[in-house]
């Protein structure tokens, strides 16, 4: 798989005095407007009558996927990746973390003693490895791989804090504020809000592409919800607006966690649909089903299994999304209710 090699010089960094009324205040007024939860109005066209009708890829497609950790990538558009590479277009993922966070995976292969700092770093390497494999299968080494490498678990820290600190977060478990891994897109960063906004819009205004695949904002797991503001805090960026203006992408969620969902397939594995939870807010969302053939199922199912740390610590987590069908909500962008804040325990990460 070719790899993105992104050095310093070539990534968007702050110059002296760009933090203050130009770049600061205008990007956090963004970044403030898509905070912790964004209710999205449905396009016109939207329905309930819609909600069987099938995901359109255009030929040419440029998909930009954003993945909170790895393995995200596949549960929620592994099906999609394929797709949009065999209509000839091309796509590039973003994981926002290297998922090096993951407490009680990481105490099962260190036991007898707490995991410690280089433990973690060694984890996420592992994890950025298995990201890499599995994008070989999906694309055969046609697909574009940047990883920031923010803090896991620490993503929601990084959307609540508009205050512009001085002071980088650090992270919880690698006790590092900046990017710690050799093959992360851009080690000059740090972890600021500010920073991981400025990430995404660069590569936003770089890949202009026609179609954009968050997380679902209403998703249960504070990095997920996260990582959704940022993209959409990141769309709204003005030089990105400026570079998207003649051919504005369509954006399209998938969702990850719910309580009780996905519920387990009935029948032949893979046969069942899948459905999105009944109590998820904004029903009036447009929804779009990508069908997957037999072929790109076994493509998905194999690419999972690659995520080998993820496969011993949620296995039959992971087969709940080895379905027929990926469904996908589509955001209009141009229309952001007032946010409400939904309150609720985060889960593990992961």
């Amino acid at each position: 798989m070719r790899r993105a090699r992104i050095f310093a010089s070539e990534a968007t960094s702050p110059r002296p005095g760009e933090d203050g009324a130009r770049s600061g205040s205008r990007s956090l007024r963004a970044l403030a407007a898509a905070l912790l939860w964004l209710g999205f109005a449905a396009s016109a066209a939207a329905a309930e009558g819609l909600h069987s009708e099938s995901l359109r890829i255009d030929p040419g497609e440029r998909m930009l996927v954003v993945a909170p950790h790895p393995d995200d990538e596949t549960l929620g558009a592994g099906g999609l990746i394929q797709r949009v590479l065999a209509r000839g277009g091309r796509v590039r993922v973003v994981a926002l973390t290297a998922g090096d966070g993951y407490r009680e995976a990481l105490a099962r292969l260190v036991p007898g003693r707490p995991p410690g700092p280089s433990d973690f770093l060694h984890y996420g390497s592992k994890r950025i490895d298995e990201l890499e494999a599995a994008l070989e299968v999906l694309g055969d080494g046609r697909i574009r791989l940047e990883v920031l490498g923010f803090p896991d678990g620490g993503l929601q820290a990084l959307l609540v804090d508009r205050s512009g600190r001085s002071l980088p977060l650090r992270s919880a478990t690698t006790a590092t504020e900046s990017p710690p891994y050799p093959d992360a897109a851009d080690r000059t960063l740090s972890y600021r809000g500010e920073d991981l906004r400025r990430a995404l819009s660069r590569i936003l205004a770089d890949e202009r592409p026609t179609l954009v695949v968050i997380p679902d904002p209403a998703d249960r797991h504070p990095d997920h919800s996260a990582g959704a503001s940022f993209a959409l805090a990141s769309l709204r960026d003005p030089e990105v607006e400026r570079a998207l203006r003649a051919h504005p992408p369509r954006v399209a969620t998938y969702l990850i966690h719910w309580p009780g969902w996905p519920t387990p397939a009935a029948g032949t594995a893979g046969a069942a649909p899948f459905a999105l939870p009944a109590d998820l807010p904004a029903r009036g969302l447009a929804i779009r089903t990508l069908w997957l053939d037999a072929s790109e199922l076994e493509r998905k199912r194999d690419a999972l299994a690659r995520h080998d740390t993820q496969q011993r610590a949620m296995g039959p987590f992971l087969a709940l999304f080895e379905r027929r069908g990926e469904v996908f909500r589509l955001l209009d962008t141009t229309r952001i209710d007032p946010p409400r804040t939904a309150r609720h325990a985060p889960p593990r990460t992961k």
